[in-house]
């Protein structure tokens, strides 16, 4: 009998040192856990750029856009994503695509296109990915995820298309009824500009 309850113990002994184990694994680990975004727009934009520029050392950043798929409103703030950039050279007249993880920033593809390429004004950007992500959350993002949890949510970093010289857009797009939701983002000081299904 006295057995049987050395054995219970040491099993549940076992099982409190596994978990407590386990919740310091996870709050160790990079780019996980509550609090602890995952692969920033800003983080990824240094690789990015040393990449462009020596492709071209007139490159100019164009965008900077990531997606996430399938994901609830906490994970989407966690996870990590990779970040394609789009870099314009006057000179070469081509843009070129790059994607961007924590390890390494590759070549996707490069296009010829016009001289009249509009570019992103870099010095206003001050708000990074993860602000965007929360506002986007709390301006009915959340509702929207809670009701279309197999949505894939965007954000892109550019010029806006009524003339602004930068802006931050968060979309939501439903892949089952095809509902929407976007919240543009002021990128200097993190104001939402508009918010709408």
């Amino acid at each position: 009998m006295k057995l049987r309850y050395v054995i219970i113990g040491l099993g549940l002994l076992i099982v409190v040192v596994y978990g407590v184990f386990a919740i310091l694994l996870v709050r160790l680990s990079p780019g996980r856990g509550a609090g602890q975004p995952g692969f920033t727009a800003k983080e990824a934009y240094p690789s990015a750029l040393k990449a462009a520029q020596a492709w071209q050392a007139d490159a100019q950043l164009v965008s900077a856009n990531a997606s996430w798929r399938d994901l609830g409103p906490e994970e989407l703030l966690d996870a990590e994503v990779a970040w394609a950039f789009t870099f314009f050279s006057p000179l070469a007249r081509q843009i070129r695509i790059l994607s961007v993880t924590p390890n390494a920033a590759e070549a996707v593809e490069s296009i010829d296109v016009t001289p009249r390429t509009r570019v992103a004004d870099v010095e206003l950007w001050q708000v990074d990915s993860p602000q965007v992500l929360s506002l986007f959350l709390d301006h009915g993002g959340r509702d929207f995820l809670s009701k279309n949890p197999d949505a894939t949510v965007s954000l892109r970093l550019g010029p806006g298309e009524s003339g602004e010289p930068l802006v931050w857009l968060a979309f939501g797009i439903s892949s089952g009824n095809k509902s929407t939701h976007t919240v543009q983002v002021d990128p200097t000081d993190g104001q939402v500009k508009s918010a709408a299904p």
